[in-house]
């Protein structure tokens, strides 16, 4: 019978759910379900911490016949309504604010009528509430409301959140979701950061930014969340930290420099462009590196030093050495670059080689910027001799940026050449222009203003960080660096770098705290950049016993995807509808393990979302002590009930495969690879949580097992104490135990371990 894994996800159906985002509308009939949210959009303006917010909400009412109803609005800590609109057979209607202590009443009687265990997280703050009547049948209705309050700031950093993730059913919108918020810093505005989206942010100089972020049929899974840092010094420094026990802290630092650097702060710089003219770049190809290397060529700086270096069955230089970036330098560039052809083999060793050994000045960064689309077929072709001849050849100060053209460039050698000096590999698929991927990395890096920067944290004990090298920093840039610390207080935290060949420091005050469990992603951002280092090692190095005990034991402690992983497995299509899964096993063969995880890694945690709106997720086992069996699994949580009896059966990934997967240098799966633990290598924001079958709430981690989110650490014959779904004693409980209420928002099934050998069940 042919087997199909089981990925254990909820269903997110936009045009199905109710409006649970930010506000909702709920009707007094109680047979009536929250209406659906047309669409949301949302304007913040943001001035020295001040924030006005305005919302402009659209719901549908699908039934046939007009509705009275509710709207409610969850309102932060500290906020204040400072308008409503909302008409009513041609009046204004008007609402009201309802203090915590009553709104809590009300939060609870929506927790029961909707079985919605999300709004636990409103619990604490006002609501603002308001009659409507009526709601047209087959029709909708505008809601505008606008609040207004003082961000939280703490160590020069602001943080807003805007509402929205209100239940374990997520809602969405049935067209789009858009926000857009504006800030204005009287303070020279530094670090721009979002944990909750992937925002575009614009910087209109030091004292203002626009962030933007828009989506069509959204899922709103979670509340969006804004950081900025403000700072009169060139370089902005912010720390977010978590910690639940002492010496077992994590933390995330933002570095920044200004987007306006003053010009004694601007770094001149060397650029070697290599580019691969052998006789596979021949057409779209060659015309789209020429294009990619007039651009570059064109944005070089007054002051810059540049060379270009083309390569096939030999190598030809533009100049000899690095030339000033003079107007009828640039000229004579661009003359080179128009008389590129394509044509022969591929020198790789002797271009780059040349390249390297380019001799520059102290404190000047040189950066190789190196695109070929083939492996060496000419002269050296070792992957390990080329490294040793660059090694040997390579100037101080260079680093080297790679890029990949197409799925047979050798990614052992490419990523191997870039982990090596300091710089990054970039790989252009088949069907992706050349120019738009080099013109983007040009503009980024056209205004170094500290090279070869380090981090120095005083009194604590600091380790695993990532990336434990600081690459150089640029104009309008931002870098994140995470790691782990030992010890709490007041430090001094010293950035170190050159500019134009002159040492500089810069010394920032911050508290690493001994418990702070408000930044709950920070524990599982490092943890993922820990994986994509580990696993980088393994493909690149070979894989050692202690290497992959890591990434087991991390994949394990924080719902990691990597190839290490295994999946349940159902014998019949029918089990796998059954768990309300999209397609059959025809339609969805079972894939290896691995496989899965490179494609679920850069698809950026969701494999698949069709028309509907389904995405689905994975069921991680792990191939640890207790976990290789199904009897093994039954004791893992409550048993699996499988439609007709059929025995779940463990996947477990083969050792000779997956060493095999690691070995492999070229083609689109090792493009694929390479692509995944870049990804994880430089995770900065969560994006799969609420897509996913397994969530994390701090440093405790649940699974979903048969419609039960069950805590990582409960096993069979703990001490159960089962409490009934919104009951009285359910409600006790988050107060006796505040930490369970994140827990207890998951789901109306959850079972949650907490002191001693006892889990709290909740049924």
């Amino acid at each position: 019978m042919q087997r199909t894994k089981l990925a254990l996800a909820a269903l997110l159906t936009a045009a199905a759910l109710p409006a649970m985002g930010s506000g909702m509308m709920i009707p007094k009939d109680g047979s009536v379900p929250p209406l659906a949210i047309k669409h949301q959009r949302v304007d913040i303006q943001i001035k020295d911490g001040a924030a006005t917010v305005k919302i402009e909400q659209v719901f549908q009412n699908s039934v046939d016949r007009d509705l009275e109803a509710v709207y409610v609005f969850p309102l932060p800590e500290g906020a204040a309504v400072a308008d409503f609109a909302m008409y009513m057979n041609g009046k204004r209607v008007s609402g009201e604010i309802v203090e915590k202590d009553k709104a809590r009443k009300v939060y609870e009687d929506i927790v029961r009528r909707m079985r919605d265990p999300g709004l636990l997280e409103r619990l604490s703050g006002n609501l603002f509430r308001a009659s409507v009547y009526p709601v047209p049948k087959k029709g909708e209705q505008r809601i505008e409301i606008a609040y207004a309050e003082t961000l939280q700031f703490d160590g020069g950093l602001y943080r807003l959140v805007y509402p929205l993730k209100t239940g374990e059913q997520a809602s969405g919108t049935l067209e789009d979701f858009t926000v857009n918020a504006k800030l204005v810093s009287s303070v020279p505005i530094r670090t721009v950061y979002s944990p909750s989206h992937k925002v575009g942010i614009s910087r209109k100089g030091d004292h203002e930014a626009v962030i933007g972020f828009e989506e069509d049929k959204s899922i709103l899974d979670r509340d969006f969340v804004l950081y900025y840092g403000v700072s009169r010094k060139d370089f902005g420094l912010n720390l977010l930290t978590y910690c639940e026990k002492k010496d077992e802290g994590f933390f995330m630092m933002l570095i920044s420099p200004s987007v306006e650097p003053p010009e004694s702060n601007r770094i001149e710089k060397d650029v070697t462009f290599v580019f691969d003219t052998s006789g596979s770049m021949s057409g779209a190809k060659i015309e789209q590196a020429r294009s990619a290397l007039r651009y570059c060529v064109g944005k070089l700086n007054d002051g810059d030093r540049f060379n270009i270096v083309r390569f096939s069955t030999d190598v030809e230089a533009f100049r000899d050495g690095l030339v000033k970036a003079t107007d009828a330098e640039r000229k004579a560039g661009l003359a080179f670059v128009e008389g590129i052809e394509a044509r022969g083999g591929t020198d790789i060793n002797g271009a780059l080689v040349r390249a390297v050994a380019a001799k520059g000045e102290e404190g000047r960064p040189h950066f190789v910027v190196f695109l070929t689309d083939g492996r060496p077929t000419i002269g050296s072709t070792e992957t390990e001799e080329i490294l040793k001849n660059v090694d040997g050849a390579c100037a101080k100060g260079v680093r080297v940026f790679v890029f990949g053209v197409g799925n047979e460039v050798n990614t052992h050698l490419l990523d191997r050449l870039a982990g090596g000096h300091g710089g990054l590999s970039q790989y252009v698929r088949p069907d992706e222009d050349i120019e738009v991927h080099v013109s983007s990395f040009q503009d980024k890096m056209s205004h170094p203003v500290l090279a070869n920067p380090q981090l120095k944290i005083e009194k604590l004990e600091v380790s695993r960080m990532h990336p434990a090298r600081i690459g150089d920093l640029f104009a309008g840039g931002q870098i994140t660096v995470f790691g782990r610390y030992r010890g709490d207080g007041h430090v001094a935290i010293r950035l170190t770098g050159d500019i134009n060949g002159k040492k500089q420091e810069y010394v920032y005050e911050a508290t690493f705290q001994e418990r702070n469990v408000e930044n709950g992603f920070v524990p599982r951002l490092w943890a993922t950049r820990r994986v994509g280092h580990l696993l980088e090692e393994i493909r690149l190095h070979g894989e050692e016993k202690e290497l992959k005990d890591e990434v087991l034991k991390l994949s394990r402690e924080y719902g990691i995807l990597t190839p290490y992983t295994s999946y349940l497995v159902l014998e019949s299509d029918g089990d796998y509808v059954t768990h309300g899964l999209r397609g059959t096993a025809a339609a969805d063969p079972v894939k290896p393990a691995e496989t899965r995880w490179a494609e679920r890694s850069v698809a950026g945690g969701r494999d698949d979302k069709g028309a509907a709106g389904v995405a689905r997720a994975a069921m991680p086992v792990f191939e640890a002590e207790g976990m290789t069996s199904p009897d093994a699994y039954a004791s893992f949580g409550p048993g699996l009930s499988v439609a007709g009896g059929a025995r779940p059966r463990l996947e477990v990934a083969d050792e000779a495969r997956r060493r095999g997967y690691f070995a492999r240098e070229s083609g689109e799966s090792a493009v694929t690879q390479s692509e995944a633990i870049r990804k994880y290598k430089m995770a900065d924001r969560v994006d799969e949580e609420a897509a996913s079958a397994f969530r994390s709430v701090g440093k405790r981690f649940f699974y979903l097992v048969d419609g039960v989110w069950v805590d990582r650490g409960y096993r069979k014959g703990m001490t159960e104490r089962k409490v009934a779904y919104a009951s009285e004693e359910y409600f006790r409980l988050i107060d006796e135990k505040p930490e369970l209420k994140d827990c207890f928002a998951l789901g109306v099934k959850v079972i949650v371990c907490i002191a001693g050998d006892t889990a709290i069940v909740v049924e």
